[in-house]
């Protein structure tokens, strides 16, 4: 299923690999390091068993043709010769059932390169303040990793999930004898469907220390201002808005029609507190949306939802 373009002789490669995913922090950090090292294309995997479209793109008032998604894998020589990159990235997600399939497909492949470790990164998103700098929360696997991450700017997770592959992928490394880690910039709740470059930069940070190269950070500094002034006008707009105005705008999972007396603002709120939870799965999360539950008096609608938190891991009290 892969296609080579070159074959070259890699010395101690480490494999970074990335997709899309909460507030593009993970594409982001790794595509920027790989264009700034000016890596050279390696091969292509041919993963038309891996996906199946669920959406067409509208450009100009026009649905246009479906694009092939693109998962590709390119090189980077270092400069001492002792310790290359291999990465791996891919501009969409596999279909649900299928993302343990495919992460082996790609550790298989890096494996005949010999990577030593294995390196992506992801999101954390948390209640924190705008204009603050993001922490950077490291998830190895392995214990003796954990140990020497000590030395690095980052902090550690407790219990909980890393969702997606840019997770998952360090797991499968672990069930096949590799050492990874993943590398978690926090981001502020409402901006996990939009960009946040700024957590991106604090990731790229730690992970250019990692993997012992140097790179010009400008380019993404700048966007990281851009950007954030946009959020922080986001942001204003959001704390202006009310609470529980009698807003038609539709909700995601509400029919076309049928309205929601709940406002949207609220139903986002609610969403947020629930990735939160099921992200460190502490106690203080949890209790912290059902107030926000009771409060707006939508306990019974999550009620489901909300005790399966306790059921997918043990609680921190």
């Amino acid at each position: 299923m892969v296609t080579l373009i070159k074959k070259p002789q890699l010395e101690n490669p480490s494999l970074v690999a990335a997709w899309p995913g909460m507030g593009m922090v993970a594409y982001n950090a790794v595509n920027y390091l790989k264009n700034k090292l000016q890596a050279t294309s390696l091969a292509k995997l041919d993963s038309d068993d891996y996906f199946a479209p669920t959406s067409a793109n509208v450009e100009k008032q026009v649905i246009r043709p479906l694009k092939k998604p693109e998962n590709k894998f390119y090189y980077h020589k270092s400069a001492d010769g002792k310790s290359d990159i291999l990465f791996f990235i891919g501009n969409v997600q596999p279909i649900p059932h299928l993302e343990y399939r495919f992460a082996r497909e790609i550790i298989n492949t890096a494996r005949t390169y010999g990577i030593q470790r294995v390196y992506t990164t992801a999101a954390a998103p948390s209640d924190m303040d705008i204009g603050v700098k993001p922490r950077v929360f490291a998830a190895p696997n392995s214990r003796v990793l954990l140990r020497d991450l000590v030395d690095y700017s980052v902090h550690f997770m407790g219990d909980g999930s890393i969702a997606g592959l840019n997770g998952l992928l360090i797991s499968v490394a672990r069930e096949m004898e590799i050492d990874g880690i993943c590398l978690l910039g926090e981001i502020p709740f409402f901006t996990a469907q939009i960009e946040f470059p700024r957590a991106s930069l604090e990731v790229l940070s730690v992970l250019a220390d990692l993997l012992h190269v140097s790179i010009d950070m400008v380019d993404l500094e700048l966007y990281a201002d851009s950007k954030d002034r946009e959020i922080k006008a986001l942001a204003s707009q959001l704390t202006k808005m009310p609470r529980n105005s009698e807003n038609t705008e539709q909700n995601e999972g509400v029919l076309p029609g049928k309205g929601d007396s709940v406002d949207s603002t609220v139903r986002t709120s609610i969403e947020n507190l629930f990735r939160q939870a099921e992200f460190d799965q502490t106690y203080k999360s949890k209790m912290r949306l059902k107030e926000e539950l009771d409060r707006h008096e939508l306990f019974d609608e999550y009620l489901d939802r909300f005790l399966d938190l306790f059921k997918k891991s043990k609680d921190q009290r």
